[in-house]
């Protein structure tokens, strides 16, 4: 294993439980408590890396800004924000069209019946996950949204009991805040989050960054590096943001403390949450670890490139871990959350904790 920068003997044995010697490069792992002191750090600091799902997490604070101004609720109808043609046709189920009757909340908390357009998952044609993993390529919202509207709706808007993670939802809450704020994601961002928390490694990865692609920290599929930059800046609001560690947990322990949007949100964010067959339970944005067996609940947020971040909603301790390989949402959320909770039994209770 890594010989971690700081050391904490629960987070260095689970860790080393995790590495892999079919894997080229050891995980990476940061851990800080409430104040932002460093309680475990182990890998190498020094490259950014693209963070793929764990954007959906500034997608999240951003929208709840734009509520909080009175911009947006959560009831208001994607519909009265973007154009008809653009809403028709995006989730039809028995020959229905139930697009417009889909709200800021079914996006937010994957409730709106809308297939993902990256692994729409119905038929033996190729993803286009599948397809950017073999030869990189871009696409346009208008052509996610595309693959989208070919297939039939997962379910009608808010049916049935589990959340169904789209990426597509996010997609479109991108647009939402474009049309909202008058700017486009990268400048929103480096508006609200990066200026305001300080961020210098944090951007919205783009077409004017190609050259900086091999500046990042590789993700690997297998052995084999993946080289997506087309697909990275097509990612927008699902999943283009670029950042490091240090920066990732700064900007979620501000998200915690509500410094990005109004903090009445904070309870709101896991008080109603639903399983989902390709993800941890969601709550409003959230992946949620539920509190069980006296450990407490959890939540944060993954990628697909492996990068996950996870707070522990009693004490703050946060942590990021990142196993540079291409991963399921579900495996690399719950490796955060058992970084989180393996460093949080080493150290003692605290004596406050945040209701």
């Amino acid at each position: 294993m890594s010989t971690p920068v700081t050391s904490n003997a629960g987070a260095e044995r689970y860790l080393g439980r995790l590495e892999n010697s079919a894997h080229p490069v050891p995980p990476r792992a940061l851990v800080v408590d409430s104040q932002g002191h460093t309680l475990f750090d182990s890998g190498d600091a020094t490259l950014p890396l693209a963070l793929a799902g764990v954007t959906k997490l500034f997608t999240v604070a951003m929208v709840l800004r734009e509520v909080d101004r009175g911009a947006l609720t959560l009831d208001t109808p994607l519909g009265d924000i973007l154009p008809a043609d653009t809403v028709r046709g995006l989730c039809v189920v028995g020959g229905v069209d139930h697009s417009f009757s889909i709200t800021i909340e079914h996006l937010l908390s994957h409730r709106s019946g809308i297939v993902d357009y990256m692994r729409p998952g119905r038929d033996k044609l190729r993803s286009l996950t599948q397809q950017f993993l073999e030869h990189d390529r871009s696409w346009s919202l208008d052509q996610a949204l595309e693959i989208a509207k070919h297939y039939p709706g997962m379910n009608t808007p808010g049916a049935g009991s589990r959340a169904r993670h789209s990426s597509t939802n996010y997609l479109l809450l991108g647009a939402v805040l474009h049309d909202t704020t008058g700017m486009p994601f990268d400048e929103l961002i480096r508006l609200r989050v990066v200026g305001s928390l300080g961020l210098a490694h944090t951007y919205v990865y783009g077409p004017d960054h190609y050259e900086k692609y091999f500046t990042l920290s590789p993700v690997h599929l297998g052995s084999r590096v993946v080289r997506i930059p087309q697909a990275l800046a097509s990612s927008g609001a699902d999943g283009a943001i670029v950042s490091t560690a240090h920066d990732a947990l700064t900007f979620l322990q501000a998200f915690w403390r509500g410094e990005l949007f109004q903090d009445t949100w904070i309870p709101r964010l896991s008080a109603t949450t639903a399983a989902s067959s390709a993800s941890p339970r969601l709550g409003l944005g959230v992946m949620v670890a539920p509190p069980r067996l006296g450990k407490p609940m959890v939540l944060g947020h993954s990628g697909v490139s492996g990068a996950a971040i996870a707070l522990n909603t009693s004490t703050g301790i946060s942590a990021f871990l990142t196993n540079f390989q291409w991963s399921p949402l579900t495996s690399s959320f719950e490796n955060v959350v058992g970084l989180v909770r393996a460093t949080s039994q080493q150290l003692p209770e605290p004596n406050h904790s945040r209701n």
